[in-house]
């Protein structure tokens, strides 16, 4: 009897395992495309490019090539916190982009997005207001690039 649920357990988690191996080979789409972006110059941009650099890791050697048109601007606003005793920055990344096909020009999909607002308190420091804006700026611009990715996956993944 203990040989017999050995063997079936064995089995199931064999079945099991093999299914989740499936999705290892799977890969990124995006790779196989060449997707050059462009971006203002500035601090903010130029770190949303890097982002996006890095998650596309597109080919320079592919056929089809695409334009990606991408920029990120901050809105700051004050708000009260859930008891009301403390103020509270909160930020919004909004990111306006368009992509393009490259070859003719036509444009594909363009928009915009606003991120998901991150809150910060009020100090009375300077320097440590200015370092939790870097901050919360960094952050937003990862969350963004990566909605932004996503953006490229579903839009691209329906041409190709």
């Amino acid at each position: 009897m203990l040989f017999k649920f050995k063997n079936v357990f064995i089995i199931i988690i064999f079945l099991l395992s093999a299914c989740s191996i499936n999705k290892l080979n799977h890969k990124n789409k995006l790779n196989d495309l060449s997707i050059l972006i462009e971006t203002l110059s500035d601090r903010d941009n130029v770190l949303l490019k890097e982002n996006l650099r890095r998650l596309i890791n597109s080919n320079q050697n592919s056929q089809t090539k695409y334009k990606l048109v991408a920029s990120i601007s901050f809105n700051n606003t004050e708000t009260l916190s859930v008891r009301g005793l403390q103020v509270l920055n909160s930020t919004k990344a909004v990111i306006k982009y368009k992509i393009i096909e490259n070859n003719n020009g036509n444009l594909i999909k363009s928009g915009s997005f606003v991120s998901f607002p991150a809150l910060n308190s009020a100090s009375n420091s300077l320097y440590s207001n200015e370092v939790a804006k870097v901050q919360i700026k960094e952050r937003l611009n990862l969350l963004s690039a990566k909605k932004l990715y996503t953006i490229l996956q579903v839009t691209l993944g329906r041409l190709n």
